[in-house]
């Protein structure tokens, strides 16, 4: 594991939920989703790894890989995700609660009947 995540899995629920970072909320929001399953992925061609949540892959440049591991970690970190096995982690009871709040306030707020 890339030791930006293992550092955030030792300070597990250690920082303050206030503020989502914008890669956060959609790690939450697409996690929502994706039976609360969120993957680190890498290849056999010594990419660089990218964050991973069903169908969504966060892999198209560097600076955007690096800005999920980023906000993958911050999660954490906050309690929202938890490592699961490997390179799989899973939203917590306090993350599908985030998760859920986050998508229904893009469902009130931006998918209004028109």
């Amino acid at each position: 594991m890339l030791h930006e995540l293992a550092k955030a899995v030792e300070e597990f629920d250690t920082v303050s939920d206030d503020e989502l970072g914008y890669c956060e909320g959609e790690i939450l929001g697409f996690a929502f989703y994706a039976d609360g399953e969120i993957r680190i992925e890498t290849n056999y061609y010594l990419e660089t790894p990218y964050v991973s949540i069903g169908n969504q892959h966060y892999n198209s440049d560097a600076r955007v890989k690096a800005n999920y591991r980023s906000g993958l970690a911050e999660t954490i970190r906050k309690g929202f995700v938890d490592e699961w096995c490997g390179n799989s982690f899973l939203l917590t009871k306090k993350g599908w609660d985030k998760a859920e709040s986050i998508v229904e306030d893009i469902k009130r707020n931006h998918c209004k009947a028109q």
